[in-house]
């Protein structure tokens, strides 16, 4: 062969070896990711690892609130348990399907064993709970396997003792794999978030998950347990169940107002000091909800169970129910006489102890013998009921009431939330005796928590009213944002009757009721106030509601805290001292 004819096949031959190799380079580099996932989806078993297949509901700086907690879960996979059996190529098919139906009962008493001890009390049929009984597990994983069913999810919530035993059991077929679990046992906003429905609907039933349900439930995302089978359909060794995070694009989210660290603060400080009550924090300038919370809270896992028998109220968001403010309505009270300018803070008033309206009507003040003689600033300070019921006769009903109204203290409208109809009001009689009730708060008065925090904040922002909120805004599949419409700032008192105000609810801070939520960080204005329920203990003692609301910094305000606290004692003993804590730690 001549010297031509050599270099050109070794042309051609290098010509061929490079094509192959720049085929083989195209599939490995550009296309091999996707033919690994067409490889993968062809001979892949996939399981469903997520608790609920929903959008996710984040805090204002898209912190996830749902979906923060995994537990773990057991999986069978009942074409595979079938490799527990002994392999013999001289099995005849009837003595194959026995040595089967043994190796399906020594399964299944080796998980009954493991699932049926003392650890596994907490059985329950509410989706995310799930544990299939041992005396039924046999029954459930024959049927699976004549049905063709992929997989059954026989118990959730697994102790590491059991996760352990499962692991070491070396069981084909048997997995032990993490769940996002979507809400926290422990009931952290709990109230806000409501609760699901189990089962395949997943449908939205209370609170934000039933209100945005239509979002949330635009949601394909799943993360998903991969077991990669052979040409018999058989999972290989080595390669079964592998964890796949599966995200689209875009899916179905809300995002809330809601600030997750200062919501942690607060349910940590309410399960330390507040055994009833509740807390709303919000943003002074915005009118947006940074948190809200209520005790006794509850687990969504256990809903089913606390509905039978919920004496605690657990079910109840306290801070959207309506109670007597009690003196904290003297702030609405010195908003209208100030800006009527049917009272300044020096006038003088006397204090005997009581109002009497006549000789048979009076109302006590908080200070038996009275404060004697006291100017409107320091009566505000010491919650002073003479000075304040003769301020109120002056505005008379009319007064009152318009400016409640502007207010809007009544509303029951928290956008994103829609309308929560607590049954607030404010209802007055045209008599002396009805109108020195309700100056205090009590009779004739009815707010809730979220209501009083929105009145603090419009004193706070310079008189400047806006509806609250609880909601930002929404994606939903296609990744289009959706904000909320919010109403522009009204005028409801001057700015200079709100700074007046700010002051005299400083001064009861530093030198009135309220020094216990006091700060030597930064100044705190504030008012406290202790309740009357006309509901009573075993031993006959009247049960208190006590309160403390205020915001902070006093001089430049930013944030509104109000505190209820239930059956205590004083708004200056029970809720001051939790204001403080949360405080507090808002400004680490």
């Amino acid at each position: 062969m001549s010297q031509k004819r050599v270099f050109i096949v070794m042309c051609s031959f290098l010509l061929i070896a490079g094509a192959l190799l720049a085929k083989l380079g195209y599939y490995q580099l550009i296309k091999g990711q996707e033919i690994a996932r067409q490889a993968v989806a062809m001979r892949s078993r996939q399981v469903e690892l997520k608790e609920y297949n929903r959008g996710e509901i984040l805090d204002r700086n898209l912190l996830p609130i749902t979906g923060t907690q995994t537990s773990t879960a057991l999986y069978c996979l009942p074409r595979e348990m079938t490799r527990n059996q002994p392999k013999d190529t001289n099995t005849s098919e009837k003595a194959a399907a026995k040595s089967r139906e043994q190796n399906l009962v020594r399964t299944t008493q080796i998980l009954s064993g493991i699932i049926d001890g003392e650890d596994s009390s907490h059985l329950a049929s509410k989706e995310g709970e799930t544990r299939t009984a041992p005396t039924d597990l046999y029954t459930e994983l024959k049927q699976a396997m004549k049905s063709g069913k992929p997989y059954v999810r026989i118990a959730s919530n697994l102790t590491p003792e059991e996760t352990a035993r499962i692991n070491s059991s070396k069981l084909s077929g048997v997995v032990a794999a993490p769940v996002i679990r979507r809400y926290c046992e422990d009931g952290f906003m709990a109230h806000i978030l409501g609760y699901c429905s189990g089962g395949q609907n997943q449908e939205g039933i209370t609170g934000l998950e039933k209100r945005f349900d239509n979002i949330l439930s635009q949601n394909t995302a799943s993360h998903e347990l991969i077991s990669v089978l052979d040409a018999r359909g058989i999972a290989i060794q080595g390669l079964m169940f592998k964890m796949r995070n599966e995200q689209e694009r875009h899916q179905g989210a809300l995002v809330l107002t809601i600030d997750k660290r200062i919501q942690e603060i607060v349910e940590q400080a309410m399960n330390d000091q507040v055994e009833t009550g509740a807390v709303v924090v919000m943003d002074v300038q915005s009118k947006e909800i940074l948190v809200m919370a209520s005790r006794p809270t509850f687990n969504p896992y256990e809903v089913d169970k606390i509905v039978q028998d919920d004496k605690n109220g657990s079910l109840n968001n306290r801070a959207l129910m309506p109670y007597y403010p009690g003196s904290i309505f003297k702030i609405l009270v010195t908003a209208a006489a100030l800006e009527e300018k049917l009272v300044s803070p020096e006038e003088h008033f006397i204090c005997k102890g009581s109002y009497s309206f006549n000789e048979e009507v009076s109302i006590p003040c908080l200070r038996e013998k009275g404060h004697g003689e006291i100017n409107f600033s320091k009566a505000f300070a010491l919650s002073c009921n003479p000075a304040f019921i003769e301020t109120g006769l002056r505005l008379k009903r009319s007064g009152l009431l318009d400016y409640a109204a502007r207010f809007h203290l009544t509303d029951e409208n928290l956008l994103g939330y829609g309308d929560y109809k607590a049954g607030s009001y404010i209802t007055i009689e045209n008599a002396d005796p009805a109108i020195g009730n309700a100056c205090l708060g009590q009779e004739g008065v009815m707010l809730t928590p979220l209501q009083i925090c929105n009145m603090v904040a419009t004193v706070a922002d310079n008189g400047r009213y806006a509806p609250p909120v609880l909601v930002q805004y929404t994606v939903d599949r296609e990744g289009n944002k959706q904000m909320l419409r919010r109403p522009t700032k009204k005028q409801v008192i001057s700015p200079k009757t709100a700074k007046i105000l700010q002051q005299l609810m400083e001064k009861v801070v530093t030198e009135g009721t309220g020094k216990n939520a006091s700060l030597t960080e930064v100044s705190v204005a504030g008012k406290t106030a202790t309740s009357q329920t006309g509901n009573f203990d075993q031993e006959g003692n009247e049960i208190l509601n006590t309160w403390f609301t205020g915001f902070f910094p006093a001089d430049n305000p930013r944030w509104a805290i109000v505190v209820l606290v239930e059956g205590g004692k004083s708004g200056a003993e029970n809720a001051a001292p939790v204001f403080k804590t949360i405080a507090r730690q808002i400004l680490q």
